[in-house]
C-alpha cells in the first residue's frame, strides 16, 4: 500500500514539479536540543512527562511530570521552559524548571495557543511566543507571565531560535533578524533556510546543513558542512567549527569553510557543546569529552607538500602531503567514482556495490582502507549512503563518506523507501542533508526536486 500511495505521489510530483513547502520543521521526534555557556540540553517528552539531561562536565538529569499534554520546550541558562496547549480553555500552560533551585513554577497565558509545537524560544528575559491569531506577530512574555512587548513583521514568521550566548533570532520571508536594542533588525547579505540553531554568537546552523557566518548585522560568508542530526549539534571553539556526522565530528575553518580535521568516537554524537578548550559529545544515554588535541588534520601545513605533486591530478596542485612517508591525498582516487577532496565523499557508487567491489574499483597507494557503517566494521554486504571508508597511511587517516546513487537509507540499493524518503523530503515531511542530498541528486544539477524523483523512481 505505501509503495502505492509513494509511486502515485511521484506521478504527481513529476505533473506539478515541487510543491512550495515550508522549510519548517516540528519537533516530531518529541527530542529538543541546544546548547548555551551552561551546557549542553537534551528534554524528550511525551504526554505530561519530560526527561531532561543537561550536559557540561558532568551530567544531571531530572524527570518532570506536569498536569497538561506538553506541546513544545526550549532551553536556557539552566531554565527549561515546558509548554502546554490547553486548548478547551483556550489558553497556554507554561512550566519552568530551574535546575539550580530545583523549582517548577508554573502560569497560565489566557488567549493564547501554538501554530505549531516549536513556534517559540527563550533567553534570558523572556519566552518568545508567534500570536496564533496573527502570525506576523510575536508576544515575549516574562517568566512570571506578565506580557512584556509585541514584535511585528511585515511577513509571517517562519521560526524562532535561541543558543549559546547570541541572543534571538527570528526568520521571517527567508530573511533573518536579530533580537537588539528592543526590536528585531534585519540581517542582510543571505537568505537563510530554517529551522536555524547558533553554534555561537556570530555563527548560526541550518537544519540543512549550511552554515550562515555573521559580522554584525550581515550575513558574510556560507558554507556547507555534513550532519545526519541537524541545526543544534554544532558549536564554535576558536576559528573552527565542530559538527558531528554519525561517529565522526568534523572540524572547519570559519573562515573559508574548508573541513580541516575530524575525530571519530565509539558511538553515533547527535550534539557538540563547546566546554571551554575542549568538546562534550553527546549520544544517546551516553557522553565524552573530546580535546581539539584529539582530531585528526586532514590537511598538513604547506611546507609538506610533496615536490612530486602536479596541477594536473584529480586533487589540483594545492594537494597536501598527509604522511611522513610519502603517502598522499591524491593517492586516493578512482576511474569509477567521483572523489572530492574539498568535501571527504566519495560518490557516483551504483545501487548493490559490494564491499569487494567498491576497494577494486579504488585506487590508494600506499594507504589501507577500512570501511564502516554506524561506527562498526563492514567486510561483507553492500556499501550504503553515509558509510565511512577511512583511509590510513602510517600514524594519520582520512575517512570519507560514501554517496550510493539513490541509496537514502544506507541500505546500499534503491527501492520503494528510497522513494518515499525523497518524495517525504520534497513535500517537507522529512529533513536530510549532506551526503544524502547527494545520493539524491541523480541528475546531477547541484538540486533535489521532482527530476530526481522520477530518476529514482525508474532505478527503485
Amino acid at each position: 500500500m505505501k509503495r502505492s500511495l509513494c509511486l502515485f505521489l511521484a506521478s504527481v510530483l513529476l505533473v506539478v514539479a515541487v510543491l512550495s513547502s515550508s522549510a519548517f520543521t516540528l519537533q516530531g521526534s518529541r527530542t529538543y536540543q541546544s546548547a548555551d555557556s551552561s551546557g549542553a540540553y537534551v528534554i524528550s517528552f511525551s504526554g505530561s512527562h519530560a526527561d531532561v539531561t543537561r550536559y557540561a562536565s558532568d551530567a544531571i538529569s531530572i524527570g518532570l511530570n506536569v498536569s497538561y499534554k506538553i506541546s513544545g520546550v526550549c532551553a536556557y541558562h539552566e531554565k527549561v521552559v515546558l509548554i502546554c496547549d490547553d486548548s478547551n480553555n483556550n489558553q497556554l500552560i507554561v512550566y519552568i524548571y530551574y535546575l539550580d533551585s530545583d523549582v517548577l513554577d508554573s502560569f497560565a497565558i489566557y488567549g493564547a495557543r501554538l501554530n505549531n509545537d516549536s513556534d517559540f524560544c527563550c533567553d534570558d528575559n523572556a519566552i518568545y511566543i508567534e500570536n496564533y491569531r496573527d502570525n506576523r506577530e510575536l508576544t515575549a512574555y516574562s517568566y512570571s507571565g506578565n506580557l512584556i512587548k509585541r514584535y511585528r513583521f511585515d511577513q509571517r514568521s517562519d521560526a524562532l531560535c535561541s543558543g549559546y550566548d547570541s541572543g534571538v533570532y527570528a526568520v521571517s520571508d527567508n530573511t533573518l533578524y536579530r533580537l537588539y536594542g528592543g526590536g528585531f533588525t534585519a540581517v542582510s547579505g543571505e537568505d537563510v533556510d530554517p529551522p536555524l540553531s547558533p553554534a555561537a554568537s556570530d555563527v548560526i546552523v541550518s537544519d540543512y546543513g549550511v552554515v550562515y557566518v555573521l559580522n554584525g548585522s550581515r550575513i558574510t560568508r556560507t558554507f556547507p558542512v555534513d550532519s545526519r542530526f541537524g541545526a543544534a549539534s554544532a558549536c564554535v571553539i576558536g576559528d573552527r567549527l565542530y559538527c558531528p556526522d554519525g561517529s565522526v565530528i568534523n572540524g572547519y575553518d570559519i573562515t573559508n569553510g574548508d573541513k580541516e580535521s575530524s575525530c571519530r568516537l565509539n558511538f553515533d554524537a547527535s550534539l557538540v557543546y563547546a566546554d571551554g578548550g575542549s568538546l562534550i559529545a553527546v549520544g544517546s544515554n551516553t557522553y565524552t569529552s573530546v580535546s581539539p588535541g584529539d582530531f585528526v588534520e586532514l590537511n598538513q601545513p604547506d611546507d609538506q607538500v610533496s615536490s612530486g605533486s602536479g596541477s594536473g591530478s584529480s586533487a589540483g596542485s594545492s594537494e597536501k602531503n598527509n604522511n611522513a612517508g610519502g603517502a598522499e591525498l591524491s593517492d586516493i582516487s578512482s576511474d569509477v567514482y567521483r572523489v572530492d577532496y574539498s568535501r571527504y565523499y566519495i560518490s557516483g557508487i551504483s545501487p548493490e556495490t559490494t564491499v569487494y567491489q567498491f576497494k577494486n574499483n579504488m585506487h590508494y597507494n600506499g594507504w589501507t582502507v577500512s570501511l564502516y557503517r554506524d561506527g562498526a566494521l563492514k567486510t561483507s554486504g553492500y556499501v550504503g549512503t553515509a558509510n565511512t571508508a577511512v583511509f590510513v597511511s602510517g600514524s594519520n587517516s582520512v575517512t570519507f563518506e560514501l554517496s550510493v546513487n539513490g541509496d537514502l537509507t544506507g541500505e546500499g540499493n534503491s527501492n520503494s523507501r528510497d522513494v518515499c524518503t525523497l518524495l517525504d523530503y520534497l513535500i517537507g515531511a522529512a529533513d536530510f542533508n549532506g551526503v544524502y542530498l547527494s545520493a539524491a541528486d541523480l541528475s546531477g544539477d547541484g538540486t533535489v526536486n521532482a527530476v530526481d524523483a522520477a530518476l529514482l523512481k525508474r532505478i527503485g
